[in-house]
C-alpha cells in the first residue's frame, strides 16, 4: 500500500487554492446577480397585486418608500389615500383604519431602493378610477447591479435593466 506524499498534499493544496482565488469572483457576481433577481421579481410580484387590487376599485393608492441607511434596510407601504400615511419601517403606528400593504424585501442588508422621495411622500398615486398612474419611476440595487421600475400613466410598469443615472434619484445620490 503506498499513500500520499507531503508533497503531493501540498501541489493539491496549491492546486485548490488557486482555482478558488479565480473562481470566487465570478461566484460572487453570480450571487449578487441572483439575489437582485430574485429581489427584482418578488417587488415586481407585490406591484401587480398592488395594480390588481386598484383596478378593481375606484379608489386611489399610494405607493411610499422607506429606508434607513444605517440599519441598511428599506421598505415599501401600499396603501389607500388617506391622511394618516403609514411608515412601513414602523408599521404598530398606522392606524387600524388605514387599509396598507407592506412590502419588505428578502435580502435588506444586499438590496437597497433608491427614488426621488421616501417616507413621508408618496412615489405614486395609482388610480382604480382611470387605471392610470403618475409617471414616476425608482432603482433596486444590490452592490453595482441595478434594475429600474417605471411606471407609466397608462397603468403599465415596466423593468428595465440600469444603465446611467436617470431622473429616478436625486442628484446628490449616486
Amino acid at each position: 500500500m503506498r499513500g500520499f506524499t507531503l508533497l503531493e498534499m501540498l501541489i493539491v493544496l496549491l492546486i485548490i487554492s488557486i482555482t478558488v482565488t479565480f473562481v470566487s469572483p465570478m461566484w460572487q457576481q453570480t450571487n449578487t446577480q441572483t439575489i437582485l433577481n430574485k429581489e427584482q421579481q418578488k417587488l415586481y410580484l407585490f406591484l401587480r397585486y398592488i395594480q390588481t387590487r386598484v383596478e378593481n376599485s375606484n379608489d386611489i393608492w399610494f405607493l411610499i418608500p422607506n429606508r434607513d441607511l444605517n440599519k441598511k434596510t428599506w421598505c415599501i407601504t401600499a396603501q389607500i389615500k388617506s391622511d394618516k400615511l403609514c411608515d412601513c419601517l414602523l408599521p404598530q403606528t398606522c392606524s387600524k383604519d388605514v387599509n396598507a400593504h407592506f412590502y419588505y424585501p428578502y435580502f435588506p442588508e444586499k438590496t437597497m431602493l433608491i427614488s426621488k422621495s421616501y417616507f413621508p411622500k408618496e412615489i405614486t398615486r395609482l388610480s382604480g378610477i382611470r387605471n392610470t398612474a403618475s409617471t414616476v419611476c425608482f432603482i433596486l440595487e444590490a452592490e453595482k447591479s441595478r434594475t429600474l421600475f417605471s411606471f407609466f400613466n397608462v397603468g403599465s410598469l415596466k423593468l428595465k435593466d440600469y444603465q446611467s443615472l436617470s431622473a429616478c434619484v436625486n442628484d446628490e445620490e449616486d
